[in-house]
């Protein structure tokens, strides 16, 4: 393996890894700083493949503005038009705003980055040892 081989191989999981890693600290900040709040369903549309995309109004406490988000990829929307979810929203804006139920849910398991890592460490022997 030459040293263009293994750099390509080992920025792409650690550039798989970081995203991850970003999305999850994304994620625990929402638990903490998160503001529970009532979000109104205002739109339900199906995509090619029959997955649900719902978009959501909710009203910020602090300033009484109106904000809008969409939640992807369910089977069968968790809720009907008008309907109403918990969800949180991060008052500083850094975070998106999510479903409180997305917290608890069982998330799928994390083939990107257990496939990453145990590839950049197999690229790195690799490389070291000259295969």
């Amino acid at each position: 393996m030459n040293i263009f081989e293994y750099v390509v191989i080992a920025a792409a999981c650690i550039s798989v890894t970081l995203l991850k890693m970003r999305a999850v600290r994304m994620r625990l900040a929402l638990r903490v700083i998160g503001v529970p709040v009532k979000a109104r369903c205002v739109g339900i549309n199906q995509d090619r493949k029959g997955r649900y995309t719902i978009l959501l109004n909710y009203t910020n406490s602090a300033d009484g503005v109106v904000y809008q988000f969409k939640e992807e990829n369910y089977k069968t929307p968790p809720v009907r038009m008008g309907g109403e979810l918990d969800a949180l929203y991060d008052p500083t804006g850094q975070v998106p705003p999510t479903l409180a139920s997305d917290h608890t849910r069982k998330k799928a398991f994390p083939f990107a980055s257990c496939v990453a890592v145990p590839l950049l460490v197999a690229a790195t022997i690799a490389f070291l040892g000259g295969f």
